[in-house]
């Protein structure tokens, strides 16, 4: 493992990431987290929900446990007399026209009906495949391909559709010189934020993951690819975050230890609250990096130097 890259490390939630702190707010935000039904996705839409986002779009593919989810986190907004509405859709992430359909009907619903100019502020890339227990090669070729399809694939329907009213506007010129056809970026004073849920698995080699290791790096280091075509934007309204959520203890993750473990698990808050604290003003120098939960924000922001003078700092790269 990196050593990190703060001295203070955190396992659950403190001050500076809190979303009781008005610099951290989300109102009027409307927010759509993948997986958000249970774990660390639900945790983020508690997280942006008492920031006073104004909507928390749920993706789940389960119908029961999506209208559970959805029931508790609006009950405990009205319990907690916040402002966030909590609008669930039913989607597989897997399917493309599922997805650009879903982020059709939220714009509409944002918009009255119609078209206009309200959009989702916050995409959270959340939902994952989670494989693990053979050796690299006694995994069938179907279990890479399984990941591959949601933490991939699935990821990317996402992110095209949430950015499917700028992405005419991304330029590119080709090894070839083949140079895009554009169309005006449509002009907002909203920034876009693309939230990714990574993991910090590629940093150490864990035996018997390795579809989850590959597939995860490979939708994060896309994303590093887009953030350096969206940084020939005239003016860049798009930031990306990809960071660690720490070790959290969900469904999933409890299946890959032995019971009776003990394991040093961090509380769902730290994602949670981390997350909201990514999506606010004094987290933009860290756009189009990757980070760990457990660093303290108020060492990071000292750091604000190195990420501006080092394109390649906290990033997935070789230095050498």
């Amino acid at each position: 493992m990196a050593r990190p890259l703060t001295n203070v490390l955190h396992h659950t939630t403190y001050p500076s990431i809190s979303p009781a702190d008005p610099s951290n707010s989300a109102a009027g935000k409307t927010v759509v987290i993948s997986g958000g039904t249970g774990g660390i996705g639900y945790g983020i839409a508690q997280g942006f929900s008492a920031a006073g986002a104004a909507n928390v779009v749920v993706l789940a593919r389960r119908q029961g446990a999506l209208d559970e989810a959805a029931e508790r986190l609006a009950d405990e907004n009205t319990a907690a007399h916040r402002v966030t509405k909590v609008w669930p859709y039913l989607l597989d992430i897997r399917d493309p026209e599922a997805t650009d359909r879903v982020f059709s009907a939220v714009r509409q619903r944002l918009n009255g009906g119609g078209p206009g100019e309200n959009d989702v502020d916050i995409l959270v890339a959340n939902a994952a495949a989670l494989t693990q227990g053979k050796t690299a090669l006694d995994f069938e070729i179907e279990a890479y391909r399984d990941a591959f399809e949601t933490n991939v694939i699935g990821n990317l329907n996402l992110v095209r559709a949430f950015l499917a009213p700028e992405a005419p506007a991304i330029p590119l010129t080709n090894l070839k010189g083949e140079t895009k056809i554009t169309w005006p970026l449509r002009q907002s004073d909203r920034t876009k934020i693309v939230l990714d849920v990574s993991t910090s698995a590629w940093l150490v080699d864990i035996p018997g993951q390795a579809p989850y290791v590959a597939s995860k790096l490979a939708f994060t280091r896309a994303l590093r690819t887009l953030h350096s075509e969206l940084s020939q934007l005239d003016t860049t309204p798009i930031r990306i975050h990809s960071f660690h959520p720490g070790l959290i203890q969900t469904p999933g993750t409890s299946t890959l230890v032995k019971e009776g473990s003990d394991v040093p698990w961090d509380d769902v808050s730290l994602p949670s609250h981390f997350a909201v604290w990514l999506a606010s003003s004094a987290a933009a120098f860290t756009n189009g990096r990757f980070v760990m939960s457990s660093w303290d924000v108020d060492e990071l922001m000292a750091k604000c130097a190195d990420f501006e003078n080092d394109p390649a700092f906290c990033s997935i790269s070789l230095k050498s």
